[in-house]
């Protein structure tokens, strides 16, 4: 199998939103509280089943630790995550990451908004002594939609450190899109499985498409306050049905580029149906095509 090192069989001028990435929803939310858990298995798991997109938030504990967060849940150190990108750093040199991070998002509950807080000063520190930006962070452009693969790798860079705010040291603020919708993400499975494609039809951008294949618990919708993983385990039998959507819909994969969701590490199944669309969007060196496609399989 190709899970590990499988950019390395993509084109060099293939612009890195055109690239199709599996990516992880809530990816810092192993080992949380099972409402709040969205993913088995740390950033080096997920990395090994394909995952190449990483949604990191943050927050503080009351020792002023900086930890990944899922609202007002709390789980793993941050530091914790840190260490399994460097190693991914270090050990995989022809992959390339996509590394969302921010503090976790001020959340309004009727008059009340809970604000969450992540150092600033100690998120740069630790980016520093782990994965160091300065030397491996792609931040020289000015346009993520003209980036291509090739420009990182001879610039000899690893990954892109991607703050709305810019708050880190070497991150960019790059233009991408999240379609999302509490009625149609907050649908059941056999409703969702219909309608999830349609944020094609109605948001475009030049930048990151970040398309959402998870269904998300929230009050007054069809799934209302239900666990992610059981929502996952509804969700799983209609997947290929959306990739399939996609890859049989010429404006959807033109556009498709980060495919996220939730428990990329319970098989490779996701990942696998999202990374063939690279073959269809001839995204994969042509001497390389079957190698490519062989080792994508799984079972």
């Amino acid at each position: 199998m190709i899970y590990e090192n499988w950019m390395g069989f993509i084109k060099d001028e293939t612009k890195i939103t055109q690239v199709v990435i599996p990516g992880a929803h809530n990816a810092g939310s192993y080992g949380m509280k099972k409402m709040a858990e969205c993913q088995k298995g740390g950033i080096l798991t997920q990395f090994k089943y394909g995952v190449r997109q990483f949604c990191l938030r943050l927050s503080e504990d009351k020792n002023g630790e900086i930890m990944l967060a899922h609202g007002v849940t709390k789980g793993d150190l941050f530091e914790n995550a840190l260490k399994d990108l460097k190693e991914i750093i270090e050990n995989h040199p022809s992959e390339i990451l996509l590394l969302d991070i921010r503090e976790y998002q001020p959340q309004k509950f009727g008059p009340v908004t809970l604000k969450y807080k992540a150092d600033v000063d100690k998120v740069n520190a630790l980016l520093k002594k782990y994965i160091d930006p300065e030397k491996n962070a792609f931040y020289g452009f000015d346009k993520i939609g003209d980036v291509t693969l090739g420009d990182i790798r001879k610039a000899g860079k690893r990954f892109i450190l991607i703050n709305e705010a810019e708050s880190y040291r070497f991150s960019k603020s790059c233009e991408q899109i999240l379609p999302w919708d509490m009625k149609v993400n907050g649908m059941k499975a056999e409703n969702f499985r219909i309608h999830a494609t349609d944020f094609f039809d109605t948001f475009h951008t030049d930048g990151l498409y970040w398309f959402q294949t998870q269904q998300t618990p929230n009050p007054f919708t069809e799934v209302w306050l239900t666990a992610p993983i059981k929502l996952d385990e509804s969700m799983r039998p209609y997947f290929s049905e959306i990739i399939d959507r996609i890859a049989n819909t010429e404006s959807y994969l033109s556009q498709a580029n980060i495919i996220a969701g939730d428990f990329m590490t319970k098989d490779y199944m996701k990942s696998e149906l999202i990374l063939r669309l690279n073959l269809l969007k001839n995204n994969v060196k042509e001497d390389l095509r079957d190698e490519y496609s062989e080792g994508l399989k799984w079972n």
